[in-house]
């Protein structure tokens, strides 16, 4: 396991009592007050609550990845009496997210662990993480993978060959630390990188153009299956991030939205988790075009997480991951990722996974990394 992802200590995450939770004098714009006792009163009290902060007209516009939120937001039913507009615009990559919320085109973002270090890295002041789930000990669905008939066993053999990648998102950081664990790095002189969009990493690899490529889900099989070399585990703590700007977070309307999707974006998460079968049809099947077998291999090797507080354990994780971005050389100089978290949302995502019946693992890395298996 590479040393940045390495396991920080472990603690046991307690949701806490619901009358506590409920206490919070001030929770994304309204005042909670305690519930009924049945625990569907529960969970229609704080969404009433949090969809009557909302002001009328209000709309957002949230920035994902192959339709990572749009198609549970459906599936769900949590798209049910929603007090904004919203419209969903799919994005190929994390740093496009990021490109759409600087510009003000969008008001969230989905992205990996990678994207915001880096985009903090390279000056950008205003974005801020607002909840963050996890899968860690997870692939993630990153696969280094190697042409077929090249001699390349095992990461060592690439040294020399050319490795296909899309700079600035979760797969660089995947493979600049599979990589530095194994004594090579993406440079000229150790591993040959061929940085690629995310949409032309696969088809490169496919063409024969280069000997290796980090792919993530469903490209594994669009390129046949090739051998594959190392896979995310212990190189990533599975991290996804909801992302907005700083200054929506006080907008009168906006603010009071942005916790509504909060809590929503929680329970379809839960949904996702307690809805395998639904979710392969509808993810891997039907936006991926692969089998259900297929789709239920990728689902059962990532597994699911689940949303954490942002709080002093999960700030020192990210800091752990803006560390090993520049270590690796994926970040050109050290950060604070500190100020680029928010955790005003934890109420309401600890309460949601309390309705859910969800207890998230111990946000820590296991000491040991699985074998890769095929």
């Amino acid at each position: 396991m590479h040393w940045f992802v390495e396991a920080l200590g472990a603690r046991k995450w307690r949701t806490g009592a619901l009358a506590i939770l409920l206490g919070v004098a001030c929770l994304a714009g309204f005042t909670a007050t305690a519930p009924a006792a049945s625990q569907d009163t529960k969970a229609v009290n704080l969404a009433v609550q949090l969809a009557a902060a909302v002001p009328p007209r209000t709309k957002l516009i949230v920035a994902e990845q192959q339709s990572q939120a749009s198609a549970p937001w459906a599936l769900s039913g949590v798209d049910k009496s929603l007090p904004y507009a919203i419209t969903f615009a799919n994005f190929n990559g994390g740093p496009a997210v990021l490109e759409a919320l600087i510009s003000g085109a969008v008001d969230i973002g989905y992205i990996g662990e990678a994207p915001l270090p880096i985009a903090v890295g390279a000056g950008v002041k205003d974005l801020v993480a607002i909840a963050i789930y996890a899968n860690p000990g997870s692939p993630e669905n990153y696969y280094l993978v190697a042409q077929p008939g090249k001699g390349i066993k095992t990461v060592a053999d690439l040294k020399g060959r050319t490795v296909a990648y899309p700079p600035g998102t979760g797969r660089h950081m995947v493979l600049a630390s599979i990589l530095h664990t194994n004594g090579l790095n993406l440079g000229a002189s150790s591993v040959k990188g061929v940085p690629l969009t995310g949409t032309e990493v696969a088809p490169s690899f496919a063409s024969g153009s280069v000997d290796a490529a980090i792919v993530v889900g469903g490209q594994y099989f669009r390129v046949g299956k090739p051998p594959i070399i190392a896979d995310g585990r212990g190189h990533n703590w599975g991290v996804n991030v909801v992302l907005t700007r700083k200054a929506l977070l006080d907008d009168p309307a906006k603010g009071p939205a942005i916790g509504d999707f909060v809590r929503r974006a929680v329970a379809f998460y839960n949904w996702q988790g307690a809805n395998p079968d639904a979710w392969i049809r509808a993810n891997y099947v039907k936006q991926e075009g692969l089998t259900f077998e297929q789709g239920k291999w990728l689902d059962d090797a990532a597994g699911h997480g689940a949303y954490y507080p942002i709080d002093a354990k999960s700030i020192q994780v990210f800091q752990h991951i803006s560390d090993g971005l520049f270590a690796t050389g994926a970040l050109k100089q050290k950060i604070d990722i500190a100020p680029y978290v928010d955790g005003r949302f934890n109420a309401i995502i600890a309460w949601q996974n309390n309705a859910d019946g969800v207890t998230p693992r111990p946000l820590e890395q296991p000491k040991t990394t699985e074998k890769v298996s095929q």
